[in-house]
């Protein structure tokens, strides 16, 4: 009964981060794992200047690292998902780690349960950057989406004829 009621908390709390791990660690460098633990990586900020209409998708990559996540739409435009905390630092997805399958064999799931509520709370604090790519690699559109705790369901658009001296935003 134990061990049934141990296998049903994880599967419903598994479901509560948005982004979560899909691939093993692979650097066990003491920067990747202070990053996994904190789930921050400090030496990238957002920068406003980056995420603007135009910019190559080349430039926001080498300013802002990797894409949090990657889609495409169904008009074959490439959607790239920043996600950055209050203070500007960017969030890092979670890995899977050798001490992750350990404790979570040890704990019989409670630290995979505690895990999940760990990554949902990180993730209701931050904001979401939408950059939608045009045909020729600039981002063609920016939306913009609240901490959940801020104000909830808030997005901001930018499109590409909106007025470049107000930035944009819609």
């Amino acid at each position: 009964m134990k061990r049934w009621l141990s296998i049903a908390l994880t599967l419903l709390v598994s479901g509560c981060a948005r982004f979560q791990p899909t691939a093993p660690g692979l650097s066990f460098s003491p920067t990747s794992e202070l990053q996994s633990m904190t789930l921050k990586d400090t030496s990238v900020h957002y920068d406003p200047n980056v995420m603007r209409l135009g910019v190559a998708r080349s430039a926001v990559q080498s300013a802002f690292g990797e894409p949090n996540s990657t889609d495409s739409l169904e008009d074959g435009q490439t959607d790239d998902v920043y996600a950055f905390y209050p203070d500007g630092t960017k969030f890092v997805n979670p890995t899977v780690r050798p001490r992750n399958i350990a404790l979570g064999v040890f704990t019989a799931g409670a630290s995979v349960a505690v895990r999940q509520l760990r990554l949902h709370q990180a993730e209701s604090k931050l904001t979401l950057y939408h950059a939608v790519y045009g045909s020729d690699g600039t981002i063609a559109s920016i939306r913009i989406e609240s901490p959940a705790n801020g104000s909830p369901g808030t997005t901001q658009a930018q499109s590409p004829s909106a007025n470049s001296s107000d930035a944009g935003i819609e």
